[in-house]
């Protein structure tokens, strides 16, 4: 009998739970019945505009409100963005977009605040804080919702490394033993050893590693991330600029860095001045190289995607580092072992302060925020989301993972090695300042120029300085500097 009352306690419990959801929703789309808010996102062929996609009907039926995206090439979404502040005619209710295009929204007042009940709906207590830190906050204020936690990672191919013969070998010729590199002195040493050979015993010629090198966004970052080592000075938040705007680009740290980025492309395999982030994916998921440098997408991939051949024969690891970081204050060489991580990228939702919806706008980004819908594409390599939450990198239960190829043990090995980067107190991540899009395009220039060995690294951190320091000087020195700190949370 009290068996039968308990079961009849369950079934109404969820009959008046389910009522009470569906009463919920009817009075949501009530509420939202006719508005329609625009999104712009990034045209990518499925990376983070993707999923968004993919969700709006489940949210239109769920609120009634009408979702409308306009997806504008990468070249021009910054210049879309920017045309919206000065026409009136154009206004979207939320902008996807790049962390580091974050000042431009802020300095002209176009981000709204996050307000205390989306937070709630987004479980913001679940967020990492390495991203609440330097990616979602400006001056201690909250303006971008969490949609991809970007951070950057070494990748090998743990069945190589393992290889006995391989190991006797390496330890023969360098006088170590052949493992996880801990500095980029070994990195390289790696590379050179596994370069134009037959490794894999396939019949064709692999190389040592691959990194992005073509003109774009992947390769500053890359770069930056490999700088970090000599240049991230610890408990600095400082990276790019002193506390005066002052660049510090082309310090010696920056030098020897980018000396040993451009020297170490004799390892790669010869198109490698080409590559961007799909062709670094490819080459190893392929593959055709011992070692990538990516973004949290390459592990996916190595695991989900169709043509991937090295499915759990993926190695994950934290970035190497050096044996001494460059004292800028000092303008001297410290001994000892420095390993910042990259969390450089990160795409981020963002309402407009004059949205003439902003409440409609928020639910929407908290949707696709939200931790139930970020958890669901983590796993999935195409997605372009990668962890940033405490829920994402969880591995009492692995299922989701699984379910998109992952192996226990890789699934594991995987999020444990994003775990450690984002727990690291010392990390690099993007220029949030305005124009910030300047700054990196007059980098990428010269860095470019220096690739293909047109001047010499020096001449490009040189110029580089040189043009940074004009940038700065026809915002406004003063503002710049204010509005950098406030970038830095300071």
């Amino acid at each position: 009998m009290k068996s039968l009352q308990l079961i009849l306690f369950i079934l109404f419990t969820l009959l008046f739970t389910a009522c009470d959801d569906k009463k919920k929703n009817s009075n949501e789309v009530s509420k939202y019945k006719n508005i329609t808010i625009i999104t712009i996102a990034p045209n990518f062929d499925k990376a983070i505009t993707g999923p968004i996609r993919k969700e709006i009907k489940e949210f239109e039926d769920r609120t009634g409100v009408k979702v409308r995206v306009v997806s504008p090439s990468w070249d021009d979404m910054i210049g879309k963005i920017k045309e919206s502040f000065t026409d009136k005619k154009i206004n979207y209710d939320v902008f996807v977009v790049f962390s580091s295009w974050g000042g431009s929204l802020l300095a002209n007042g176009h981000a709204a605040e996050i307000p205390d009940w989306v937070k709630k709906e987004i479980d913001w207590e679940d967020i990492l804080p390495i991203y609440k830190n330097k990616v979602l906050s400006w001056n201690k204020k909250y303006y971008f919702l969490p949609y991809d936690g970007d951070c950057i990672n070494l990748y090998y191919r743990k069945d190589i490394f393992e290889n006995e013969e391989y190991k006797n070998r390496f330890k023969n010729e360098y006088g170590y033993d052949l493992d996880i590199p801990k500095t980029w002195a070994e990195y390289k040493d790696i590379a050179q050893f596994f370069n134009a050979w037959d490794w894999d015993n396939d019949g064709k010629i692999e190389y040592g590693f691959a990194e992005s090198r073509k003109k774009g966004y992947g390769t500053m970052f890359e770069f930056f991330a490999k700088a970090a080592a000599y240049a991230k000075y610890p408990d600095k938040k400082e990276f790019y600029f002193d506390s005066n705007m002052n660049p510090k680009i082309n310090n010696p740290a920056f030098l020897k860095a980018l000396t040993q980025y451009i020297n170490i492309m004799k390892y790669a395999p010869p198109q490698v001045a080409n590559f961007e982030p799909a062709n670094v994916r490819q080459s190893f998921i392929g593959g055709d190289v011992a070692m990538i440098l990516d973004w949290a997408d390459a592990g996916a991939m190595t695991q989900n995607s169709k043509e991937s051949i090295v499915k759990n024969k993926v190695g994950y690891a934290k970035l190497p580092g050096s044996n001494s970081v460059y004292n800028s204050d000092t303008m001297t060489w410290d001994v000892r072992y420095n390993a910042p991580s990259s969390i450089s990228g990160n795409w981020v939702l963002v309402v407009n302060k004059n949205a003439v919806n902003k409440e409609a706008a928020f639910k929407f980004a908290a949707y696709m925020t939200s931790k139930k819908m970020t958890s669901k594409y983590v796993p999935i390599g195409w997605s372009g989301i990668n962890p940033s939450r405490y829920s994402h990198l969880e591995t009492s239960n692995l299922e989701l993972w699984e379910n998109n190829n992952f192996s226990k043990e890789s699934a594991k090995e995987y999020l444990n090695v994003i775990s450690e980067s984002l727990t690291n107190k010392n990390s690099v991540a993007d220029i949030r300042i305005p124009v910030a899009d300047l700054y990196y395009d007059a980098f990428d220039k010269y860095l470019n120029k220096a690739i293909k060995k047109e001047i010499s690294p020096k001449e490009a951190l040189d110029l580089t300085a040189k043009e940074w320091n004009e940038i700065t000087q026809k915002l406004g020195l003063d503002k710049q500097i204010k509005l950098y700190k406030e970038s830095l949370n300071e």
